[in-house]
């Protein structure tokens, strides 16, 4: 996966034009994998996906791996607004892409539990990483305002600040890990920055940082899992020290876990020492672990 090697395709979706910036590599002899990224400031399907985009081609499988509308350097024009569970069907049609493997990590794992509900023949498997979609419970409904956190709280004061530093953007980075000297930390960082050098790509960053403070723990409502047909392989990483205040782990954590007792056709791990973006802290696990379930399929 070279940065240098985007493309870019526009599509319709439900009347809004979006200019999406993708990548695409290899041979669909075992098939098509589609990957959706993380969510969050100056995420995109590089930062994401570049230390396992390249295992699932040599294994045989054409990839390709978006920016999501208004995320990287997809670009949602016009006034109107699409949800990126809208947005996949339609990009796949663009590509000539009647189905796939689907993977996707926190943002895009919930994209794609949507997709795998609603547009079942369109999916042949789906992987989740990053702890979502969460069952919806109770321990997890009186936990109030997951958008209220000392991680995003941080990343709020970091936006009020006249410029990003590479310091800010640091810490803000590590908190997605377990170890926060991994070196893929400072990969990361970089790129994060790099995304939002453009003006366009920081304002919708800090407009999402902002009104993500009235996110709750439970109000995306998990009632459709039980839809989802496709065979399912919750890839989750364990520990999350930096990501949710200690009193939240648990029940989040627990929630995670009870979305394999949701799904009909559903394999689970959870790796220790790991935090949310386990396809970048143990790319070598998750690309081994992932192979190994779609082979399976």
């Amino acid at each position: 996966m070279n940065i240098r090697d985007g493309r870019t395709i526009t599509v319709s979706v439900e009347g809004t034009l979006i200019e999406t910036f993708f990548y695409q590599a290899g041979e669909p002899d075992r098939g098509d994998v589609l990957l959706m990224h993380t969510g969050g400031a100056g995420a995109s399907a590089f930062m994401c996906w570049y230390l396992n985009f390249d295992a699932l081609v040599d294994a045989g499988y054409r990839v390709t791996a978006p920016d999501a509308p208004g995320f990287g350097q997809s670009v949602v024009l016009g006034s109107g607004s699409v949800t990126a569970a809208a947005f996949v069907p339609v990009f796949l049609d663009a590509l000539g892409i009647a189905k796939a493997h689907v993977a996707g990590n926190s943002m895009g794992g919930v994209t794609l539990s949507h997709v795998a509900a609603d547009y079942p023949q369109r999916v042949v498997s789906l992987t989740l990483s990053g702890g979502e979609p969460r069952v919806d419970t109770e321990a997890v409904r009186a936990i109030g305002s997951l958008g209220a956190t000392p991680r995003n709280n941080f990343v709020r004061e970091m936006f009020s600040k006249p410029e990003l530093t590479f310091k800010d953007m640091r810490r803000a980075t590590a908190d997605f890990v377990f170890n926060r000297d991994l070196p893929a930390v400072d990969v990361v960082t970089q790129l994060r920055l790099d995304t939002l050098s453009d003006a366009g790509a920081y304002q919708r960053a800090k407009n999402g940082a902002i009104g993500q403070v009235a996110r709750r723990g439970g109000d995306a409502g998990t009632d459709y899992l039980v839809s989802i047909l496709a065979p399912t392989f919750l890839l989750h990483g364990r520990d999350e020290p930096w990501f949710y205040p200690d009193q939240h782990r648990a029940p989040l954590t627990d929630a995670a876990m009870k979305a394999a007792l949701v799904i009909q056709d559903c394999t689970s791990t959870f790796l220790p020492h790991c935090g949310h973006w386990p396809q970048l802290e143990q790319p070598e696990r998750y690309n081994a672990l992932l192979l190994e379930f779609l082979a399976s399929v």
